[in-house]
């Protein structure tokens, strides 16, 4: 069955199992859902932009700040990091060109941790 965000309409409602809430990313909305009864406790009534501090950070993911195309921040800056170096260590890549990506990539990590 799916279900709509009562606030927004949206039809893409994200779940954090681990602490049995149900939220919105469009519009902050949040619900917990108490598995055994099936009590709903409103966390945040939304009508605005997602406020992802309005309720317990998901423990498995989910909308945070600190996160890179649904990474972690720092997991894209090391792959991006490791990627710069083989192209370094093979020769495709002059040293200059390495610290000009690599200080470019740094603050682009820096902007989304």
């Amino acid at each position: 069955m799916d279900v709509s965000c009562p606030q927004c309409g949206n039809p893409n409602l994200d779940v954090d199992a681990a602490n049995n809430i149900v939220y919105c990313r469009k519009c902050g909305f949040a619900v917990q859902v108490d598995p055994a009864t099936g009590n709903v406790t409103p966390i945040s009534q939304g009508g605005g932009a997602a406020a992802p501090a309005a309720y317990p950070a998901p423990s498995g993911g989910g909308i945070a700040k600190g996160r890179i195309w649904g990474y972690d921040a720092i997991t894209i800056f090391l792959a991006g990091e490791v990627l710069l170096s083989i192209l370094l260590f093979s020769n495709a890549l002059q040293i200059d060109w390495f610290l000009v990506f690599t200080a470019i990539w740094g603050l682009y990590y820096w902007w989304h941790h």
